[in-house]
């Protein structure tokens, strides 16, 4: 019995024990397991530490450009007093493009970024042509402060209406946006070991960025003779009588005079500045010439009515016609001698001589009318006073030819009674010598036509 009780005694020690070394066992299986979690998480910040510290100097790097940048950032960037007149501007932009805003309605803000650039923007609606759309874009895109289109959205005129009224209206919806730079005021300003140092070696980076942050100068020269792309362009290049000129040589030759007209306003502007009086009067006396020669040209498309397109019509009056009448008043308003100046006369009489030859008699008068006016004060000048009575003689003589050919003539027939030769015209019977009209003389009777001494000129006429 007693034997009994000690192996009991010895199993059930031994069971205790086992239990309380597996327990032991177990405890430092788990401590084991949780060093090996806290190793591996250790490893996983040392490894994220040592990526971080790699990565540091190329954070550094990139914190010194943008701290360099950021005077340029803001120079770019609307402040909040351009933000505030951002709707003036608009408005000034959409003046100087001559488009017609007829909205402007601001964009509701962001409130969900978390950036440090906020955007404000606005809606315009508008009307204008495609040139008028693209300068107005211009202004807005090379504005001082950054400015953006992101989107635009055209609704096109008819046709019908240009050729009515001369005007392209399409009507145009623009989204425009910009960027406020508002940094959060939960950032930290972090101190850099060495900063100038370092940023002496970034001087190539920086400046490539500012580079890329400048604007690239661009400068919109207009319309220049293209048509409108969203109007058809299928417009009719002449009339029933087919003596119309083709709409695309009108706008050509429309354009090429407005560009003439800029360039001579810009030689006045030369002549102005000039230093001396001697290279006022050389560059003076290729102007007037320039300015003679590109009044006859307008004088010759508008007493020819060349132009007939609506569109045209207008640049024409508008940048040349307009252009050249405004220069001519500065010109007198600047000038010291009382009406034309003898290079201008000499020009206007080299003019209407010319115009006379090639029997552009109407030309002529349009020459004369444009120093009409003024030839009272140049005539009383002796040495003006030449070139002014012959300018009146080529008037005169063209004023006569252009009478005559107002006169209605009608031949009913030509006989010869003892050896004197008569005609019937207009149902009267002349001879030479006899006064068919006041003024109208006959002159000579020939077999193929009849000659008239009209104002002491002789015209011929072929019946």
């Amino acid at each position: 019995m007693t034997t009994k009780k000690t192996w009991i005694g010895v199993l059930g020690g031994g069971v205790l024990l086992g239990g309380a070394l597996g327990a032991l066992i177990w405890s430092k299986y788990r401590a084991i397991e949780t060093d090996r979690g806290e190793i591996a998480t250790l490893r996983t910040n040392i490894e994220n530490s040592r990526k971080q510290i790699e990565g540091t100097p190329a954070l550094e790097r990139e914190v010194i450009v943008l701290r360099e940048l950021n005077e340029v950032m803001k120079t770019i960037l609307p402040d909040n007093e351009d933000v505030n007149n951002l709707v003036r501007t608009l408005q000034r932009f959409g003046e100087d493009s001559k488009v017609k805003i007829s909205g402007l309605k601001p964009k509701p803000p962001d409130t969900r970024s978390k950036s440090d650039f906020d955007k404000v923007g606005y809606t315009l609606t508008f009307e204008g042509d495609a040139f008028q759309l693209l300068d107005f874009t211009n202004l807005i895109e090379s504005h001082k402060r950054f400015m953006r289109v992101p989107s635009f959205r055209i609704q096109a005129a008819q046709r019908s209406q240009m050729e009515k009224e001369g005007v392209i209206a399409h009507r145009i919806q623009m989204d425009v946006e910009t960027f406020v730079y508002d940094p959060k005021k939960d950032g930290k300003t972090v101190k850099i070991d060495g900063y100038e140092r370092k940023r002496d070696l970034l001087q190539g980076e920086i400046q490539r960025r500012r580079q890329e942050l400048s604007l690239a100068p661009f400068t919109y020269r207009g319309q220049r003779g293209r048509r409108d792309p969203w109007i058809d362009p299928r417009v009719p290049a002449a009339d029933e009588n087919g003596d119309r000129v083709p709409v695309t040589v009108q706008m050509e030759t429309v354009q090429a005079l407005i560009e003439r007209a800029q360039a001579i306003s810009a030689q006045w502007t030369e002549i102005e500045g000039a230093e001396n009086v001697i290279e006022q009067m050389l560059k003076r006396s290729e102007f007037d010439g320039k300015l003679a020669a590109i009044e006859e040209e307008v004088r010759r498309l508008q007493t020819d009515k060349t132009i007939t397109y609506v569109p045209s019509q207008r640049r024409l009056q508008g940048e040349v016609a307009d252009v050249l009448e405004a220069l001519r008043r500065k010109m007198e308003i600047n000038h010291p001698v009382a009406g034309p100046t003898e290079n201008q006369l000499r020009e206007i009489e080299k003019t209407m001589t010319s115009q006379t030859e090639r029997g552009e008699f109407k030309l002529v008068l349009e020459a004369y009318k444009s120093v009409e006016k003024d030839l009272a004060l140049a005539e009383a000048d002796p040495l003006r006073k030449p070139l002014v009575d012959r300018i009146k003689v080529i008037e005169a003589d063209a004023r006569t030819v252009l009478d005559f050919e107002k006169i209605a003539l009608r031949f009913d027939g030509r006989a010869y009674v003892n050896g004197q030769a008569i005609a019937v015209i207009n149902g009267k019977i002349v001879g030479v010598g006899d006064l068919l009209e006041k003024e109208l003389l006959i002159h000579s009777i020939n077999r193929d036509e009849i000659e008239f001494l009209f104002r002491g000129m002789v015209f011929a006429r072929r019946f």
